[in-house]
């Protein structure tokens, strides 16, 4: 699949709808809810995850394509608890249509236990992504426990809020057969691990790198996990030990590396210190999108600056990376489009990095000069 299909074309679904929502406010209601019942987190027995199916994955320099039992059993529970998210007018991934029909059948004589996974699911106020989150801190297979700590969780209060997860998993495991499932499932998991390309991959985060004007400072695994259980275009990524993870849903990478995700461990930061030099012009970028759809995810000032700066990225790289005349103008009606709907600085960063390409300065140094030539907000 060519680059541009990493965050362009599907990845506007994926922000039309919530992948964070509830992160603030939510947060805050569960901490209260969870402190009220008493939820804290057990003591946690930290262990490298060591992945013991090796057919399971696919490896290349730097690089690791899985099919994660975590995700697979996490995603099979939400579907039976509740989560029936999908892009209006689009079917749900056929493999995700097979594991709830065949999970429906293996638990419809524990209407209880179904209730049950269904109250737990709604009392918790948390989207799928958050649970997903989780499952990468535990054990990698069947039975699962914790472990990695609170500090590596992306939100550290689902420790809290979760704390009796792994053995909610571990019932429905057995009581939805979920290792029956699996077998039957797994040949289609591992055509979509084979999707994948890791010398592209490799290429691709090259690129980046050479486009940034930077040196890679991680020395992160990259493990894409393909996620056919979610709804489509929506991704997340997670940190764990040495590990990347990022999260494919239907859609969302075409095969190929998560930009997107990946720019998010070092542009959050980035952005994070530099904010404060030029808070009252990005204070009105922000005060004029928050309220739209596709912002409301991003409550925070900084982190909505960086949503909009990766996206200004992902979009020129894109570029870049295409001969099309077509698809290049397609790619740019959609900053046009993007900035429009309520990411506001994404056209005014996309036009900036123009004065970048041709200052010849890493892009971390070229920043703080960016933002001072961004212009006032207008609408």
């Amino acid at each position: 699949m060519p680059w541009y299909s990493i965050g362009v074309v599907l990845k506007i679904w994926r922000l039309v709808f919530m992948r964070k929502y509830l992160a603030l406010g939510g947060m805050l209601l569960c901490l209260f809810v969870a402190g009220c019942a008493g939820l804290f987190a057990p003591h946690v027995k930290v262990e490298p995850v060591v992945f013991t199916h090796p057919d399971e994955m696919v490896k290349g320099e730097g690089f690791m394509v899985l099919a994660d039992r975590r995700v697979f059993a996490v995603m099979a529970f939400l579907n039976a608890a509740g989560y029936d998210e999908e892009v209006p007018g689009t079917q749900m991934h056929p493999i995700r249509l097979k594991v709830r029909k065949m999970v429906a059948d293996n638990i419809a004589r524990s209407p209880e236990k179904l209730h049950a996974w269904r109250e737990y699911y709604k009392s918790r106020l948390m989207g799928a992504w958050q649970y997903v989150d989780f499952a990468l801190s535990l054990s990698p297979d069947y039975p699962f426990r914790r472990i990695r700590p609170d500090g590596e969780l992306g939100y550290p209060w689902t420790g809290r809020l979760l704390a009796n997860f792994p053995e909610v998993l571990n019932d429905f495991w057995v009581t939805a057969k979920l290792d029956e499932v699996w077998s039957k499932v797994k040949g289609d998991y591992l055509a979509e691990i084979n999707m994948y390309d890791v010398g592209r991959m490799k290429q691709q985060m090259t690129f980046l790198w050479d486009y940034l004007r930077m040196s890679r400072s991680d020395m992160l695994l990259i493990v894409q996990v393909p996620n056919p259980l979610e709804r489509h275009a929506m991704a997340s990524g997670a940190k764990y030990e040495n590990y990347f993870y990022s999260i494919d849903g239907p859609g969302s990478t075409g095969g190929s590396l998560d930009v997107h995700e990946y720019l998010h461990t070092f542009v959050n930061n980035l952005v994070k210190d530099n904010y404060a030099r030029e808070m009252g012009k990005l204070q009105e970028y922000f005060n004029a999108g928050k309220d739209a759809e596709i912002s409301k995810p991003y409550p925070d000032p900084a982190l909505f600056a960086a949503e909009c700066l990766i996206h200004s990225l992902t979009h020129r790289l894109s570029v870049l990376q295409i001969s099309d005349s077509t698809i290049r103008e397609r790619i740019e009606a959609e900053v046009d489009g993007l900035t429009k709907g309520g990411y506001t600085l994404l056209k005014p960063l996309y036009l900036l990095l123009s004065d970048f390409e041709k200052s010849g300065k890493p892009f971390d140094q070229f920043l703080p000069v960016m933002l001072e030539k961004l212009p006032k907000y207008s609408p």
